[in-house]
This record gives structure tokens, sequence and C-alpha cells, in this order.
């Protein structure tokens, strides 16, 4: 065992290791760009294709679909507009990444599971619950109202972590927490104490650590090479 994993109580996964959200996205992207057609503003499947990748890789984190919007919206009421309205009609197509039931049976073995899921857009839950994934302790920030947003400053937000931890009762050095982003998974993480696990799965590979919060102790490929 990897010496920043031995005396773990806890490992807190993000919902995006477990669920394949491509699908979702790629729908997602569909609907920005029907939005911005049905209001003058037509624009080509590719453009919002790299408005997506845009805002995965921007110096300030965000979440893609807010950063691609914000880049192609005539302005902010209009780019507020079309993310509540793609948020509303975009259909959930998530699937189980391959080998991640395998996995958390494996892991269960070893530490206490839970989810920890930031800067989350509405619906988190159900996501889960399509596969019954359930857990102890999950915290999400669309349910919860904690680390939802991003400051002035760019600075992201640990509190979601702090209360997922008070819950578990675990102390955050016990803790760690696996995303496959850096910026608005690792990085609050680490603020709150915990030990953070990079598994490189999504696009969000595309966005390298830039300081030390988003610098992860330890860089896997998956859930799967994790539970190994």
């Amino acid at each position: 065992m990897h010496q920043r994993l031995q005396g773990l109580q806890w490992l807190f996964l993000d919902p995006s290791v477990l669920l394949n959200e491509n699908d979702t996205d790629r729908e997602a992207r569909r609907q920005i760009a029907a939005a911005l057609s049905q209001r003058g503003r037509p624009v080509g499947q590719e453009a919002v294709e790299r408005a997506w990748m845009q805002a995965i890789a921007a110096t300030r984190p965000v979440h893609p679909l807010r950063g691609a919007v914000r880049l192609l919206a005539p302005d902010p009421a209009t780019g507020t507009a079309i993310i509540d309205e793609v948020i509303r009609s975009t259909r959930n197509l998530d699937a189980l990444f391959a080998g991640v039931q395998i996995a958390l049976h494996a892991l269960e073995g070893q530490v206490k599971l839970g989810v920890i899921g930031p800067y989350r857009l509405p619906g988190t839950r159900a996501r889960l619950d399509r596969y019954h994934l359930q857990f102890p302790v999950v915290a999400l920030s669309d349910e919860q109202n904690l680390s939802h947003l991003v400051d002035a400053a760019g600075k992201t937000d640990p509190a979601l972590f702090v209360w997922a931890l008070r819950k578990a009762g675990c102390p955050a050095g016990q803790a760690a927490f696996a995303s496959d982003r850096v910026d608005l998974g690792l990085a609050p993480a680490k603020a709150a104490g915990m030990v953070t696990i990079w598994l490189r799965q999504t696009n969000h590979k595309l966005r390298y650590p830039r300081h030390a919060l988003e610098t992860p102790d330890l860089t896997l490929n998956s859930l799967s090479d994790l539970a190994r």
C-alpha cells in the first residue's frame, strides 16, 4: 500500500470517478448550441466543443458548462438563462465506469467509503440512485449549498469537505478524496487537510496542477487502479 494511504479511515469519492458523464456532457453541449440558436446566435457544434475544452483548461476554476456558456453567450444575463435551460433540458445519460462495482467491493474491505460532490450541478443524487450507489456519508454541493461557488479571487471552498468529515466523525488527516479534477476537486479537499488522489480518467486530465493545493498526493488512472 502507498504510504500516504496507510492509516486511512475513510475514502471519499467524487461522483465523476464513479459515473461516466461523457454522454450527458455531450447532450449538454448540443443543448448549448440549440439554446444559442434559439436566441438568434447560431454557433457551430465545433465551437461549443472548443469552448467546453477551454473551460476545462481555464486558469480560473469553473464548471465546463458555465465556462463554455460564458465564452459563447453575448452577455451575462443571456448566459445565466442558457445555463438554467441546459440544466433543465439535458437528459441524464450517465453510465457506470467499467469495473466500478468490483473496485468498490474491494475498497469496502479496507476503508469506509463516502461521496463528496463539490461544485456539482443539480441532480447528482438522482444520478447516484439510478445505479444504487449508496454510501453512509454523501455530501453534495447542490444539496448542502456548500463548496458550490468559486470566490472572486478564484479560490475553491473546502466547506463541503469539512461538513463531510464532521458527519463521518473522521479527522481530516485520516481521510482521502479521489477525484478526476485537480481544481474543483483536489484543491478544496487538500485545503480541508485530506489526502488527495487524482484519477486521470476523464477529459479533466488536460488540466495539470498549477499550485500546491491542486497537486495530488497520489496519481492513478482509474478507481480500479486505486483498489488494486
